[in-house]
């Protein structure tokens, strides 16, 4: 099998995954349904990483087994952490001037949109929307984060691509970035939710507040990566599409009004950006950052 053959087989291999990761563990559910109507103390409302331990570690092992197929002993796993050293970090007046457009965008929907928005969200709400809910949401969050970051490392190493293990790292670096970003001004914000209907609050827990949308920052942050960085039209449209689906989620189950979602992917966005951008002047493998 050629390189290509390989390579392809690996990343629809990891599409499988991720997508089973995000519906786990609805086919055991379905499977259990067919033949055996045992107790199995999950449904298809389960998520994974929040309820069953052991049928956690029944997918973990699935990706442990897929994780040890993309092992190539010969391959250098010190290319990350080289790659990881040699990123400098380099702000421009380019993205100040992001920030204030941005700022300015998030105040417009804050003052016009939040609550006509909201209001829709209201009246569309369905099983179907439910579903949809549900599925966005998980990409936004739990293990999927991880895993992208783990397969583009593994592959990258050992398919040697230092494109991959670039995207690896600055998805790292992004997410943990703005990550931490949204935390500090969560913190600081202290907005109440949409659901909750009563107005800002001034003591807030940081699990309480609306402003930013930790899940908006984070599918932003790693989907930034691959829109600016990657050659593939499709690549870019996907990474975009998820991340764009998961904000919306937050909107539709009234965890976020839409101005969170706009300041929250427009500081991944602009994270991703950063953090990119640093990473291709030093490894030249990266052309669309440059």
């Amino acid at each position: 099998m050629s390189i290509d053959a390989k390579r392809r087989l690996a990343a629809a291999g990891f599409i499988a995954l991720l997508a089973l990761s995000v519906l786990w563990p609805s086919p055991v559910v379905s499977v259990n349904r067919l033949c055996c109507n045992a107790d199995i103390g999950v449904d298809e409302l389960s998520f994974l990483g929040r309820e069953a331990a052991a049928w956690d570690v029944a997918f973990l092992f699935i990706a442990g087994l897929f994780a040890l197929s993309l092992i190539d002993l010969s391959a250098d796993y010190r290319e990350p952490w080289r790659a990881l050293r040699a990123l400098r970090i380099r702000f421009r007046a380019a993205d100040a001037i992001a920030l204030g457009a941005a700022a300015a965008a998030v105040a417009l929907v804050w003052l016009f949109a939040d609550g006509p928005v909201i209001a829709w969200a209201e009246r569309v709400q369905s099983d179907a929307v439910e579903d949809f809910i549900r599925i966005a949401n998980r990409f936004g969050g739990g293990m999927n984060p991880a895993m992208v970051v783990g397969f583009f490392v593994l592959a990258g190493v050992a398919f040697r691509l230092p494109r991959w293990i670039g995207y690896a790292v600055a998805m790292t670096v992004a997410g943990l970035a703005a990550g931490i970003l949204g935390q500090l001004i969560k913190l600081i914000v202290g907005r109440s939710r949409p659901e909750l209907w009563l107005g800002p609050f001034h003591h807030a827990r940081a699990a309480a507040s609306s402003f930013p949308s930790g899940h908006t920052v984070g599918a932003f942050a790693l989907a930034g990566v691959l829109m600016f960085a990657s050659p593939s039209r499709a690549m870019r449209v996907i990474a975009f599409l998820l991340a764009a689906a998961v904000g919306l989620s937050r909107i539709l189950a009234f965890r976020h009004w839409p101005s969170d979602v706009m300041a929250s992917a427009a500081a991944g966005l602009l994270v991703a950006w950063i953090v990119i951008r640093g990473v291709s002047q030093l490894t030249n493998d990266v052309p669309r950052a440059a």
